[in-house]
């Protein structure tokens, strides 16, 4: 813990080293390795050719180091999940216990999916026809995965409760006990690469359909507020997705500081939307966003400047 702290200090120090050049730009992002860490490359990339600034991407362990530092003035911008980023400005969930009122989103892109999985010839068609089989829980390692988790057992109106658990840390343990057979599911982001190995380890897997319905709705949202359940049709990158599928979908947001000048804002909004295809050349995930759900809200107020540029391309309709 004390090493972990020590590096953020030292990344911290580092971007105040480098504040005082005003077309410095720094990005938060989760550890090297990680696809967020990829995600800001990409990003931090594109601004630099596109429009000329100079963009560094600081690697901490993730949304909780990384929203207070955009708060504080500390850091530009970082690529967190809608459900961090809620919670962080409201200071009302996870591990974010203080308000960071001056949070500004730029942009909603790319959505995550989640749900659980079952073997693809199994006859589980719902979470609640395993009750009393052995599912993966607990997932308290993550905090977000924990979340997540405990969402989508409420979205099929069920509890931990009703299966025999099998607790695991964290979803690569879950998927590792699924292909070993110890559990009948488990949770995880459509569309990883993780799945392709489990796909492929088990003669193939399933995504269960959520109940896509208010009640389902309003469970899933009492613990991830920026969170909905819309359907997947099948597509090549989403194995498992074999039919018409109601999972939930958790958005991921390029949000700024309130520090941030208008113009830089507007540029930021309209790279994303004119410039997609040279994000996807890099990471192939910014394929998912539509251009008309970048000005999407998910309760944490979008920066004055890409407030400007949404309503002249027509996408701002509050």
């Amino acid at each position: 813990m004390k090493k972990a702290s020590l590096s953020v200090l030292a990344a911290v120090l580092a971007i105040a080293a480098g504040s005082a050049q005003a077309q410095t730009v720094s990005i938060g992002t989760s550890p090297v390795g990680s696809s967020n860490y990829a995600l800001g490359n990409a990003l931090g990339k594109v601004m630099t050719e596109q429009l000329g600034l100079k963009v560094r991407v600081v690697p901490f362990g993730g949304g909780q180091q990384i929203l207070p530092l955009i708060n504080s003035k500390q850091l530009e911008m970082a690529i967190p999940s809608s459900t961090d980023s809620y919670f962080a400005y409201n200071g009302n969930g996870g591990p974010f216990k203080q308000p960071n009122k001056d949070l500004r989103v730029i942009a909603t892109v790319f959505p995550y999916y989640l749900s659980w999985y079952v073997k693809k010839n199994s006859p589980y068609k719902s979470l609640a026809d395993l009750k009393g089989k052995k599912i993966a829980i607990g997932f308290t390692a993550n905090s977000a995965q924990h979340t997540s988790y405990l969402a989508g057992l409420a979205a099929f109106g069920v509890k931990a409760s009703d299966f025999e658990g099998v607790p695991v840390p964290h979803v690569v343990r879950g998927a590792d006990d699924f292909m070993q057979g110890k559990v009948e599911a488990s949770t995880f982001a459509i569309g990883a690469g993780k799945m392709a190995e489990v796909d492929a380890k088990v003669g193939g897997i399933r995504w269960l359909s959520m109940p896509k319905d208010a009640a389902a709705e309003k469970r899933v949202k009492a613990i991830m507020p920026a969170t909905f359940i819309d359907t997947l049709e099948p597509a090549k990158p989403l194995v498992g997705i074999v039919g018409p599928t109601n999972v939930m979908v958790h958005d991921y947001l390029v949000m700024g500081g309130a520090q941030m000048s208008d113009d830089t804002a507007y540029k930021i909004a309209k790279l994303l939307y004119e410039q997609q295809a040279k994000l996807v050349a890099i990471s192939k995930i910014y394929g998912r966003y539509k251009k008309q759900n970048l000005a999407r809200d998910h309760g944490v107020p979008f920066h004055p400047g890409a407030i400007k540029f949404y309503k002249e391309v027509g996408i701002w309709k509050r």
